[in-house]
């Protein structure tokens, strides 16, 4: 047998004292625990006849006019005054063909019309010279006809070069081809030296002003977007009011929707063929009622439920009510159910509650109020 010394003995009996009361202890902080009400906040329902869907339909920027421009003339690319991403101003210079060969002949139209030219004044002289000898008797008058038809041809000779020399300056011209409107060159398709054909592109011009957004509108929402007074789109991180230039008149075979034009404003920072989303409110008819998200919590086999506050005798006791959720957004959700117009309901903390258990409405803090807290005022550790 295996004796106990003295301090042993009281070692035991310090250890054995305070493991009881250490479950002592323990056993009257679960009581105060299980004894404590929570506070909640509520949210009162408000019945609502219909409620709106934040739906927002995809389309592009595009400039109100976009010209793939060309030569009307064949020939070789001889200078390119442009690239992608310059901006331009109408009547600028944008690329120029080769006019060697258009130089040569504007040379020989001139040189004839000066060979033509002394043969005129020749033929003017002669003329004038015969007239003097007819009033003196010594000439006949088939050579004054002689020579006044000859007058003529070369007259004529001279207009058709003059129109020849037109056209070679008219072609010249057109070798060069000039900004129809200001705007930014979006594309170059052609390279120093290329030949080209006559309306081959040669670069993209968009522009810079009256530009506009295309999006496509399910069959089924049209009358609902153009019954709407104004347009909002949201392009990057930024909102423009637009205006409705057109509602289109036919499907897309591929998007199977109707593409409405609308007008961006003329400040607008936008680049073409950025993605454009047009907010539209798509109101259903069903009635119900808005609430915080987080006043509802997961029920069985996939349902949605709620904690609503009835009165009885112990005071607010938390029930359990199953509902339809019918839309949410970030922070609230619209649903029907097993709730009525004006009954209370939890607003959030579902976690640290049961069904049947009795808690204490936090009182209601209106906006002024808020204001007036300060900020060690607004400490709480409740639910």
């Amino acid at each position: 047998m295996q004796w106990i010394t003295k301090p042993s003995l009281a070692l035991y009996v310090i250890v054995s004292t305070a493991v009881i009361s250490g479950c002592d202890a323990s056993e009257k902080s679960v009581d105060t625990e299980s004894q404590q009400i929570l506070s909640v906040n509520t949210h009162q329902l408000k019945q609502q006849d219909n409620f709106a869907i934040e739906r927002e339909y995809v389309g592009f920027v595009q400039a109100g006019q976009q010209a793939k421009l060309g030569f009307e003339l064949n020939g070789k690319i001889d200078t390119i005054y442009v690239d992608t991403g310059d901006t331009v101003k109408k009547g600028d210079p944008l690329l120029t063909l080769d006019t060697q060969l258009l130089a040569t002949e504007a040379d020989q139209l001139r040189a004839q019309q000066a060979q033509i030219t002394a043969q005129l004044e020749l033929v003017n002289a002669n003329l004038k010279r015969q007239k003097s000898l007819k009033a003196k008797g010594f000439s006949a008058a088939s050579d004054i006809d002689n020579i006044t038809s000859q007058r003529k041809e070369l007259q004529a000779s001279i207009r058709q070069l003059s129109a020849t020399l037109a056209a070679n300056q008219l072609r010249l011209a057109k070798s060069t081809i000039i900004a129809p409107y200001n705007g930014v060159i979006s594309a170059r398709h052609v390279s120093h030296g290329d030949v080209v054909n006559a309306g081959n592109p040669t670069v993209t011009l968009l522009a810079n002003n009256n530009k506009e957004v295309h999006i496509g509108i399910p069959i089924d929402k049209v009358s609902g977007v153009l019954a709407q007074k104004n347009w909002t789109v949201r392009i990057g991180k930024y909102a423009y009011p637009v205006n409705l230039l057109n509602p289109g008149a036919t499907v897309g075979l591929n998007s199977r929707a109707i593409n409405f034009r609308f007008s961006l404003p003329a400040d607008a920072k936008v680049i073409n063929g950025e993605l454009a989303y047009l907010n539209y409110d798509d109101t259903q008819l069903q009635s119900g009622f808005w609430v915080p998200l987080s006043a509802l919590t997961d029920g069985i086999r996939g349902t949605w439920n709620i904690f609503a506050v009835t009165e009885n005798d112990a005071g607010p006791e938390v029930e359990r009510r199953s509902v339809q959720l019918l839309y949410a957004t970030n922070d609230k959700a619209f649903i029907q159910g097993a709730i009525q117009d004006g009954e209370q309901i939890i607003a959030n903390g579902l976690h640290r509650l049961v069904p049947g258990q009795i808690v204490t409405i936090k009182p209601q803090i209106t906006p002024k109020q808020k204001t007036a807290i300060k900020p060690t005022d607004a400490n709480d550790n409740g639910v």
